[in-house]
């Protein structure tokens, strides 16, 4: 039986690295998508709500585990409890994540193991950068999968009304 592993992220919006990532996942662990932040919505950088992000992921990927993660909105004190939350969540012996902080917090805080996500082109394949161009009216839909570009250009207007990322 393969190991289970957890991909934590907001995927606001799920772009192309995230696909590749998560099809390369499922070939090597039994996977479970993380969806970090459930909570936040209608934000700059977290217009889309759980439920849309969630759409969003299954018209690429119908089958896949999904659950939702909740932020605990204090800072590092609260890093322990969500360290654990996420791997109690999604019973994963492994974490898969680029985030350095998440990674530090899988480590110090639980017994699963941390890898290393090989990043796809991060400056182009980039949450902030699909917000900016849906907001600013440039191309955005070469960096989405086309297996959920209508979905995400349908929350377009979504995001574009939640305002600019902070800097």
């Amino acid at each position: 039986m393969p190991e289970r592993a957890a991909f934590p992220g907001r995927f606001q919006p799920f772009h192309v690295g995230h696909y590749r990532t998560v099809r390369r996942l499922r070939r090597e662990y039994d996977l479970v998508v993380a969806l970090g932040s459930p909570q936040k919505a209608r934000t700059p950088r977290n217009p889309l709500t759980a439920a849309e992000r969630e759409r969003v992921v299954r018209e690429c990927f119908p089958a896949l585990d999904l659950v939702r993660v909740r932020d605990e909105d204090r800072g590092e004190a609260g890093y322990p409890d969500w360290g654990r939350r996420l791997v109690a969540r999604t019973d994963a012996d492994v974490v898969v994540t680029g985030n350095e902080t998440v990674a530090d917090i899988v480590r110090e805080h639980t017994d699963a193991r941390v890898e290393a996500q090989r990043l796809h082109d991060p400056d182009r394949y980039s949450g902030t950068e699909i917000r900016r161009r849906i907001r600013a009216g440039e191309p955005w839909r070469d960096l989405v999968p086309d297996c959920c570009a209508e979905r995400v250009a349908a929350y377009a207007p979504v995001v574009a009304a939640a305002g600019e990322d902070p800097e």
